[in-house]
């Protein structure tokens, strides 16, 4: 195949050098210039792409050209820069965040609630949070909310109301006002307010009082509880109650019926059987007979065994004294 070349043609009509003859011409330069570009780029590589990881979003920061983008964020993946800029990246996965609250209750106790809220920043206004709060937006912004509104909704409910009928009342009031105050004053590009941090849940994960407080509210909850142990027996023996007074018609129910069909010649007739049941068993009995004649004779079963055994029986020593001769008493010799 014939090497196929270019020529381009001057003003003069001369023709220009080739690539391939700029090449050779100029070769150490262009190969310098590569490697040294080569080295340029592996040099600045770290400084001039940034990676955001999975779950992540960043926010640009312009050296010369305004400072912080508000408008545009990152998301997943590589991306290039110029090096005299920065990246900063931030977590947008679902977060949890525990704090701990030194509360005065409604009664006037003091309290020490453990406090979690779930939340997740708000990809819109990701750049707006990085100007106003940066990065610690969790000390300087979620936290100082967060116990703020539990103060505030915690000390208008007593301390029985917390720990029994209105703790979940009391979290949605907390998750409510947190969630409303993390909106602020920005507005969306259609004009709409945008929420800084979308609060998920609120959840008062403890509570602790001081010690006599708290052995005091144990008691009661303990009496309560024995009240409700209480008043569940008095159930069940109301309706233990009714099923011995449905079992008692029951069998009132069962003699009625049964006695109406039962007539003394039937048992007489039901002994007979019996007799002769008893009369066929291979067993020995003593039978004995002198009632009246309406009676059935009367047996004695088990005699042979009981015989047995009286026979096999070892002889006590009470037996033994019993059986031996008695010495004669001594006569009596007086002298007269």
């Amino acid at each position: 195949m014939q090497a196929v070349t270019f020529r381009f043609l001057t003003r003069a009509g001369r023709p220009r050098l080739s690539i391939k003859a700029f090449y050779k011409r100029h070769a150490t330069t262009i190969n310098l210039g590569t490697i040294l570009g080569g080295l340029a780029i592996f040099a600045l590589w770290h400084w001039i792409t940034v990676v955001v990881p999975a779950g992540h979003a960043g926010v640009k920061w312009y050296r010369f050209l305004g400072g912080t983008d508000t408008q545009s964020v990152y998301t997943e993946g590589t991306h290039f820069m110029w090096p005299w800029d920065g990246v900063a990246i931030y977590d947008m996965r679902l977060q949890i965040v525990t704090r701990d609250f030194d509360i005065l209750t409604k009664d006037g106790l003091m309290m020490k609630a453990t406090i979690s809220c779930q939340f997740r920043l708000n990809p819109g206004s990701l750049g707006e949070v990085h100007k106003s709060f940066g990065s610690n937006y969790l000390e300087t912004m979620l936290t100082p909310a967060l116990g703020s509104y539990s103060r505030e909704v915690l000390s208008q409910n007593s301390t029985d109301e917390i720990y029994t009928t209105r703790r979940l009342q009391v979290q949605d009031e907390i998750r409510d006002a947190v969630d409303h105050d993390l909106v602020g004053g920005l507005f969306g590009r259609d004009d709409k307010r945008v929420a800084w941090i979308q609060v998920k849940d609120v959840l008062i994960s403890g509570m602790q009082f001081p010690q006599q407080v708290q052995t005091a509210i144990n008691r009661k909850m303990e009496q309560y509880q024995v009240r409700q142990e209480y008043a569940y027996r008095l159930e069940r023996e109301e309706l233990e109650s009714r099923r011995k007074e449905v079992e008692g018609r029951g069998i009132a129910q069962f003699q009625a019926i049964v006695g109406a069909g039962i007539s003394e010649n039937y048992l007489r007739w039901k002994g007979i059987d019996a007799t002769l049941a008893l009369a066929r068993s291979p067993n020995s009995k003593v039978v004995v007979i002198g009632a009246n004649r309406d009676g059935l004779p009367v047996m004695l079963g088990g005699v042979d065994s009981q015989l047995a055994q009286a026979a096999n029986a070892p002889a006590t020593p009470q037996a033994n004294r019993d059986a031996a001769p008695q010495p004669a008493p001594p006569e009596n010799t007086t002298d007269r």
